[in-house]
């Protein structure tokens, strides 16, 4: 190599030399796995950057909502590039009612994703994403059919997951439980090149991420704290500033990198919250985590805050309240909603707006 010029590593070269605490067959096969998540993404990025000529951004019904062709594609792509990869046996999507069910013998790897994250932007060319995540390998002996029971997993139970950030450039961050890395796509030789490796989330944040035209539907906790966190009373405290894009990845990405919130409370038309445990929630979680952040929901029994990850799926499409980002800030937030639980009994009142 000449001097001065630099060593790139693609994202399979770092994934086979990974250090972790995984074996060498987990680790084999997570590689396996993500090398396909890799060709499908590649191809989604290629499409999202020629949606408007290729005609992509025309919608249709399906159901009692709207499915647009390049939501259809992304997910028909990654089903494909994991019906090839031998090591997956059932996958679950945002885009599909059902587990997939590619080998009705459990012994593999379960695959989640939610194909077009923020497709809501689409029409108007703003930031999209791919979020994934890889639950660990069942076990032959369980037997039986598989079922949706096979993919209601804790997100303790994966073993990396990761996002594709579709904007100015094509990010894919990862993590496959040790550190969270980032890599990005060069188009001219088709390969995710690393540029930050151990992604470490600063405690404190400067922004925060949360739909502010639902605050009549928050609850007071949460009214609470978003007044106080833009006007702190201390003189020496800055005031958070908000920035919202409306796509998960987009926002997670720049708190991942600069430090955030990213707020999704529940409100009173959907207390329950509105994003989706298992293939959403879990991996960024993982992710958030494992880069020094923090992730917290309400759980659905108590109402008091409960570590997402810890969180025991009850259907495929569950939904949750969902808080991730800067830890003395997920922290702070995490004891008024406990608090506020204590007080009420679990019921969090809701706002009087």
């Amino acid at each position: 190599m000449a001097t001065g010029e630099k060593h790139f590593v693609t994202l399979t070269q770092f994934l086979q030399d990974y250090k972790t605490n995984y074996s060498k067959e987990t680790m084999s096969d997570i590689t396996n796995i993500v090398a396909a998540i890799q060709v499908a993404v590649k191809k989604i990025s290629k499409t999202v950057n020629r949606a408007g000529i290729s005609n992509m951004y025309t919608a249709g019904a399906v159901g009692a909502g709207m499915v647009r062709k390049l939501d259809v594609y992304a997910n028909e792509t990654l089903i494909e590039a994991m019906d090839a990869c031998e090591q997956v046996y059932v996958m679950a999507s945002e885009e599909s009612r059902d587990p997939i069910i590619l080998r009705d013998d459990p012994g593999g790897y379960e695959v989640v994703f939610d194909p077009l994250d923020g497709s809501q932007n689409i029409d108007c060319n703003m930031s999209l994403g791919t979020i994934f995540g890889i639950y660990e390998k069942t076990r032959k002996e369980v037997g039986g059919q598989t079922s949706e029971k096979n993919v209601l997993k804790k997100g303790t139970k994966l073993v990396a997951s990761g996002y594709v950030h579709y904007g100015a450039a094509t990010v894919l961050v990862m993590t496959a439980g040790s550190g969270v890395h980032e890599f990005i796509l060069d188009q001219d030789i088709g390969e995710f090149l690393l540029v930050r490796k151990r992604i470490s989330v600063p405690r404190r944040a400067p922004i925060y991420s949360i739909n502010e035209s639902s605050s009549n539907e928050w609850d007071n906790v949460m009214l609470k704290y978003i007044e106080k966190i833009k006007k702190p009373q201390s003189a020496t405290v800055k005031g958070k500033k908000s920035r919202y894009v409306g796509t998960m990845v987009a926002d997670v990405h720049r708190s991942m990198l600069y430090g955030g919130l990213y707020l999704y409370p529940g409100t009173k038309k959907m207390p329950g919250g509105k994003v989706r445990l298992l293939y959403e929630c879990n991996p960024i979680a993982f992710l958030m985590e494992q880069a020094g952040g923090k992730a917290f929901t309400l759980h659905p029994d108590t109402g008091y805050p409960a570590r997402v990850m810890e969180l025991q799926p009850v259907e495929v499409h569950q939904r949750i309240p969902f808080f991730c980002g800067s830890i003395e800030d997920m922290n702070e937030l995490e004891k008024a909603y406990l608090s506020a639980a204590k007080t009420a009994g679990g019921k969090i009142p809701q706002s009087k707006l």
